[in-house]
Order: C-alpha cells, then structure tokens, then sequence
C-alpha cells in the first residue's frame, strides 16, 4: 500500500487531537518532531510510510541524538513509535517498524549495511601489490563468510577447505564451531593470497592463515584500520565497519529469499531474535517469517 507522508501525518494529527484529545503544547510537540522525522525519511527515498524499516529509524536516531538532549531524543522516539503504532493498526499491508528497534547506547546501533555495488567498489579499489592482496583477500573473506572480525582474526590455515568451499570458524561466540560456505570468487581470492603472498611473510611455526608484514597473525586493529583507511579513500560513509560487512552478508542473503533459520546458522546466532536485530526487515515475508518462529513474541516487552 502506497501511503504518503503528508496523508499519514494529517491523519495522525486527527487522531492525537479529536480522539485522544493532546494538549496544544504536546500536538504542537508532537507534530513538529514528526515533520522532521518525515523529511529525513523522503531524503532518504522513504517516500512511501509502509517502506520504513529499523535501519532507517536506527539512523535517524543516530544522527538526532549528536544534536539533541537526551529528554529530546526520548521524545521523539515517543512520537515515532506511536505514529507507526497508528497506522499499522489503521492498515493491514504497514508493518511497524518500532517494534523490533531497541534504542541503546551507540555501541548497540544496528550497523550500516552497504548495496553489492558498494561491497564490489571496495574489493575493486584493491591493487596488486602484496599489501593489497592481503587487504581484499581479508575483506572477501569478511563478507562471503559474515564473519566476526575476531573470527577472521582467529582463522588458522587449516580451517579453510577451499576445494570443499567450507571454512571452519572455531571461535566464534561462546567457543562455538560452524562450518560456513564461501563462494568460489573469495575461495580463489584466498587461493591466490596463500599461494603468492602469505609464504612471503609467515614466520615459522605460525598457523594463521591472515598475517602481517611481520608474519605474524593479523589483529583486530588492523582490519578495522584497514577498513577506516580504505573507506576514507573511496569517500564512502565513515560510519561503515567491519561489522558492515557482516551486516551486508545477511542482508544481501535475506534479500536473495534465504531463510531467516539459515541466515541465523550463518551468522552463528543461538537465538533467532539477535539475527533479527542484525538484519532489518524489508517486507513482509520476513516478518512473517518470524511471527512463524516466535508466535506472540511482539506481546512481550521490547
């Protein structure tokens, strides 16, 4: 259902003034922080109500929150979240986005999440010197695993069968293992890096299959470094992370039609719920793909 924004504040104003009967102060209020989050939303294509998602609200909080007080910010996320309340519950076809976005330290922000066209942009920035191989070979291997950055970090050599096209990550959270597909393109991106640049460098009795200049394994500081680097060059969003890449992983596999269950598997969640909050919902089927998983789960608290 197309629904603007001019049509659903108007509507919502009627309701805040004839049927729950605000105060002038309080619609004024109310309004005033609703036409500001609508702007932000049509500048960002968000032209049609229904299509918000939890990243677009989790990014207009983010940015809110630099330039407002805390009892400003709380405000307008009352606002926000009875105004989706409204109209989902007004028409069928709008999900509300709100109810599964958790406002929290900055820490806890849902991760930008970049197109296939920015993740390609990246690899190919990379050029053909040792230094370079390692760079895209460690970034590919980020985004076709979904990888923690301290479980890329943690990768020995004998954890990737490359001809099986599998990586084992043995350290993932909590001690857990999962074996985790990887497309032939990073597979040979890895193959290509073992066989001309890691022998280069590894120091003896080093089983890491990523490593620095200095042979030795490579640490969390310097990827991000990297990344910082990397996106720096490109005048790419400065807020893209190697979390980023992770979140580009699923959602790039939600976006393709895999299953909620699978893409928790993947990104080694133990509960549904956390793969929710990493990966935003675009349309209906995932949401009704969670609804199937944890019937009533909306009831409870947030």
């Amino acid at each position: 259902m197309d629904l603007n924004w001019e049509s659903a504040l108007n509507a919502y104003e009627i309701e805040l003034k004839v049927i729950e009967n605000k105060s002038a102060s309080t619609l004024d209020a109310y309004m005033n922080d609703l036409q500001t989050y609508a702007r932000f939303m049509e500048e960002r294509g968000r032209h049609n109500v229904c299509d918000v998602n939890v990243v677009d609200i989790d990014r207009f909080m983010s940015g809110f929150r630099r330039t407002h007080a805390q009892s400003s910010c709380a405000r307008m996320m009352s606002a926000v979240r009875s105004f989706h309340r409204f109209i989902a519950l007004r028409n069928d076809s709008c999900l509300d986005p709100t109810l599964h976005f958790r406002q929290s330290s900055s820490s806890n922000h849902l991760p930008v999440y970049m197109s296939r066209e920015e993740v390609q942009r990246i690899f190919d920035s990379f050029g053909h010197e040792d230094g370079d191989v390692l760079g895209r070979t460690v970034l590919e291997t980020l985004y076709a695993c979904g990888l923690r950055v301290s479980e890329l970090c943690s990768l020995d050599l004998g954890d990737v069968r490359l001809a099986e096209q599998l990586v084992r990550v043995r350290h993932g959270k909590g001690d857990k293992e999962r074996y985790v597909p990887i497309a032939k393109t990073a597979a040979d991106q890895i193959q290509y890096y073992i066989r001309h640049v890691r022998g280069k460098y590894v120091v003896p009795k080093e089983s890491a299959l990523f490593v620095s200049s200095r042979g030795t394994r490579i640490t969390r500081q310097s990827v991000h470094g990297l990344i910082k680097k990397k996106v720096g060059e490109l005048g790419m969003d400065p807020d893209i992370s190697a979390h980023s890449f992770r979140h580009s992983f699923a959602t790039h596999l939600l976006d393709g039609g895999a299953d909620l269950r699978a893409v928790q598997e993947l990104l080694g969640h133990s509960d549904i719920r956390t793969t929710q909050i990493y990966t935003h919902i675009q349309n209906k089927r995932l949401s009704d793909a969670y609804d199937k998983y944890f019937p009533g789960l909306d009831e409870g608290g947030n």
